[in-house]
């Protein structure tokens, strides 16, 4: 009984630390995959990208009016060719998010200027995770897509084929 009541406080102290230990959270980060090379990218690195500006955009949601809106990201073009990735065999571009959706792009529309980007700001604001009711901490947008239709928000995967 003695026995019990020990292991019933231990079981209970080892609880109240697991409560009140704060978690320690995942840096956002962007897997890139080209062939057989897999590459993380961290936050920190897209955040202070030096090619990251800030552009005006107008978010389309169905049965929403229009909302203007400034965005800060990178070109993609110039974020692969900042890492020393070759796309000159890559024909197209799969942008994989977290909540299971997908897009595939030519790789030459990938190419076209000032058109396809990766955000993390809207607004002057770091995008949010979706555990925390955002679009982020990645976004996918591309600012020819007149309804915003295949921008793809939560995207942790781009793989290069």
């Amino acid at each position: 009984m003695k026995i019990n009541k020990i292991f019933l406080i231990f079981l209970l102290m080892i609880a109240v630390i697991l409560l009140f230990v704060p978690t320690q959270q995942e840096e956002p980060s962007v897997n890139i995959l080209a062939g057989d090379n897999k590459l993380m990218v961290e936050s920190d690195f897209i955040h202070n990208h030096p090619d990251a500006i800030v552009f005006p955009a107008v978010v389309r949601s169905s049965g929403q009016k229009p909302v203007e809106t400034e965005y800060k990201g990178i070109e993609l073009s110039r974020l692969f060719s900042s890492l020393d990735i070759d796309t000159s065999s890559i024909e197209r571009v799969t942008f994989n998010a977290t909540d299971g959706y997908r897009i595939i792009l030519s790789m030459e529309e990938l190419k076209e200027p000032s058109n396809i980007y990766l955000t993390f700001e809207r607004d002057r604001e770091y995008l949010k995770s979706k555990k925390q009711g955002g679009n982020g901490p990645f976004q996918l947008v591309i600012r020819r897509d007149p309804f915003s239709q295949r921008w793809i928000k939560h995207v942790d995967e781009i793989i290069l084929e």
